[in-house]
């Protein structure tokens, strides 16, 4: 089962590292020429955007995936009408959208960000995003419901990402306007949603027939499932987004651009458990329907040792440079390191519950996940609101960092409870263990680096871990043989 996981996950996997490595340093190029403010400025509008879209698109990417399949299978002409519905729908309510947004921006700012300069024409821009983005959810759904996940990642990554960095790097020699990034940014998402939308309908089915809504809106069981799914993720996203929004309202635009590039580091401590989840979903599924509890659970600590092994050198590595690494962006980057520290000690511990988040709602414990959700938004919002004001970015690091332990203790606690399976193993306590003495030493370091110590030490801290965990690795990759 685990070897096969990780064949499926190779071109999720692929795309999302070049993905994340190219726009890493996008994001260090761009920034040292904007800028923290304008940055936070830029950060500020897209969060807008991103609340605005996941509103706007009231669950249709959850329904494709879910309806879609069976359609193609019976009744290819019915997945042509539908997905046809979904196109119009994102088009029309996308359209309004921005012309709502274009007469509204102004007040938005005066009301909401407290009339912010240049603030008003940014989240104008940004938000043309919101109807491209929505065509492309739809888009996105329709190639994963047929299986075409390697066209995902050459088009909607490779071309999308390549495109985008090679016209950032060539005009932002010539100018220090964000706004000119957020048009780069909708050239390049146009350009790759063409060519998507040309050879889905050119190698699988027409998505341009003739159609009527009320082919959607008769079917009971559609409009039921994308309403559960669009409360769910109304509040997923909020419950994760709900920090940066209030920030961008309560802090200076240089604070909302400092905590957007900790988090992008410490993004770091998740980035392979994201992308292994896509395809762990479905094997969690069918071992929990098969009532094969003793796989799952053996499934739950090998993954979960795996994904720390390989993540966690990175985040050593990652607070071992953290100068060098925090200047590249900009100087001022250098009075949040503390807390670059705390959130990727914070990274690191709720790496150790793995997969939790996805066993809940795979295993039939969706509601139950909700449930933390819900209570991680109500009680992180209030706490924000009357905190932030009056502490700052430190309260801001110290609430992200418990917050997201406790979403994962309460996961592992109602697994535990419901399944009887958990994480934990001996041979991630002694990962832990090694990474604890490593991160004293990294934290508390004070050497001047030379130009080959940036290969040396990342090279030397990998080969310690491996070397040292190299019989449970061994094991591990018998199985897979096996």
């Amino acid at each position: 089962m685990l070897k096969l996981i990780l064949k499926q996950s190779n071109w999720g996997v692929l795309g999302a590292v070049f993905g994340f490595a190219v726009g890493f340093f996008v994001k260090i190029y761009l920034i040292d020429i904007v800028g923290l403010t304008q940055w936070g400025k830029y950060v500020t509008a897209q969060t807008f955007s991103s609340i605005s879209e996941t509103f706007l698109s009231i669950g249709i990417p959850f329904v494709i995936l879910k309806f879609i399949p069976s359609f193609v299978e019976n009744n290819k002409e019915k997945a042509s009408r539908i997905a046809n519905v979904f196109l119009k729908y994102s088009f029309v309510v996308g359209g309004v959208y921005l012309i709502l947004i274009y007469f509204f921006s102004p007040f938005i700012n005066q009301f909401i960000y407290k009339d912010i300069e240049d603030l008003s024409w940014i989240l104008f821009l940004i938000c043309i995003h919101v109807p491209i983005s929505m065509l492309f959810g739809v888009v996105i759904s329709l190639y994963r419901s047929v299986l075409k996940i390697k066209e995902i990642v050459l088009y909607g990554s490779f071309i999308s990402v390549s495109l985008r960095a090679i016209l950032t790097f060539i005009i932002f020699q010539y100018t220090t306007d964000i706004t000119h990034f957020i048009l780069i940014e909708i050239f390049s998402q146009i350009v790759v949603l063409s060519i998507l939308l040309h050879l889905f309908s050119k190698n699988e089915f027409s998505i341009f027939l003739k159609s009527d809504v009320k082919e959607v809106t008769s079917n009971r069981k559609m409009i039921d499932y994308g309403k559960k799914m669009f409360y769910s993720s109304v509040i997923a996203f909020f419950s994760a987004q709900v920090l940066s929004f209030i920030i961008s309202i309560k802090l200076p635009m240089h604070h909302v651009g400092g905590y957007n590039i900790l988090l992008t580091l410490t993004g770091l401590t998740t980035f392979l458990l994201i992308n292994l989840n896509k395809v762990f979903a479905p094997a969690i599924s069918k071992l929990y329907s098969e009532n094969n509890i003793i796989e799952l659970n053996h499934l739950y600590k090998k993954t979960t040792f795996l994904i720390n092994l390989f993540t966690i050198p990175l985040v050593l590595i990652i607070a071992v440079f953290a100068d060098e690494i925090l200047t590249l962006y900009t100087e001022e980057m250098l009075q949040y390191k503390n807390y670059l520290f705390f959130m990727l000690t914070g990274g690191m511990l709720s790496l150790a519950a793995g997969s939790s988040g996805t066993f809940m709602v795979m295993a039939g414990l969706e509601k139950q996940n909700l449930y933390i959700q819900i209570i991680r938004a109500i009680l992180l919002t209030a706490l924000s609101l009357v905190l932030i004001p009056i502490l700052g970015m430190k309260i801001v690091v110290i609430l992200y960092v418990i917050f997201m332990l406790f979403v994962n203790s309460c996961q592992l606690v109602y697994i535990h409870k419901h399944i009887k399976i958990n994480p934990f193993s001996k041979e991630l306590l002694l990962l832990f263990l090694l990474t604890i003495i490593g991160m004293y030493f990294a934290i508390n370091q004070q050497f001047h680096f030379q130009k080959y110590h940036y290969f040396f030490v990342p090279f030397t801290i990998y080969v310690l871990y491996f070397s040292i965990l190299l019989n449970p690795l061994m094991r591990l990759i018998k199985e897979l043989e096996a």
